[in-house]
Order: structure tokens, then sequence, then C-alpha cells
């Protein structure tokens, strides 16, 4: 693509930005839960009216989105990482059609 400049190094910081935002969701994700919250925390009308399950699905459904949301981070580290490894392909094969050239004179 004429035009379009893309720093290597740049791109790689970008893709371990992305991995270690990752592993930060996945963090979050182990947190979520009801651990240590028994039937008894929410009580007689909190039991009564389902606060107990209706947090139960809370949390599942925030687990899953932050699960979610690590996986997608660490499609696109890798998607980066890609890209950096074929632009420097690139670079690699231009400096040697440079050379070439050069001996050709």
């Amino acid at each position: 693509m004429a035009g379009l400049r893309m720093d290597g190094v740049v791109v790689a910081e970008y893709a371990k930005t992305a991995e270690a935002a990752a592993d930060d969701l996945d963090a979050a994700a182990a947190d979520v839960g009801g651990e240590g919250v028994s039937a008894e925390s929410y009580g007689e009308l909190g039991a009564r009216i389902g606060l107990g399950e209706s947090y139960g699905r809370a949390s599942s459904a925030l687990r899953r989105q932050l699960t979610d949301g690590a996986e997608a981070l660490r499609s696109a580290a890798e998607a980066l990482r890609q890209v950096t490894i074929r632009h420097s392909g690139q670079d690699a094969e231009a400096a040697e059609l440079i050379k070439r050239a050069g001996r050709l004179d």
C-alpha cells in the first residue's frame, strides 16, 4: 500500500499492551463471583425476591464478558504480531533487492 508507513517497534508494543490488558481482564474475571456470600447474606427479603440467584446470573454474565474481552485482546495482539512479522519480512526482501541492484551496476 503506497504511502502507508508502519513502525514495527510501535506495533509490537501495542501487541504487548493488548496482551497485558487481556491478562488484567482474566484476573478480573477470576475475582468475580459469589465466594463467601451465602443465602443468609441477603436476608429474608433477599431470599424471597431471589437476590442470590440474580447476583449469580449477573456475576456469570460479567465473568463471561471479561473472558470474551480477554480473548478478543489476545486475538488482536496475535494479529498485530503477524503484521509486524510480515512487514519486517518485506523490509528484508526490499533490502536484498537493493543490494542485488547495486551489484549489477
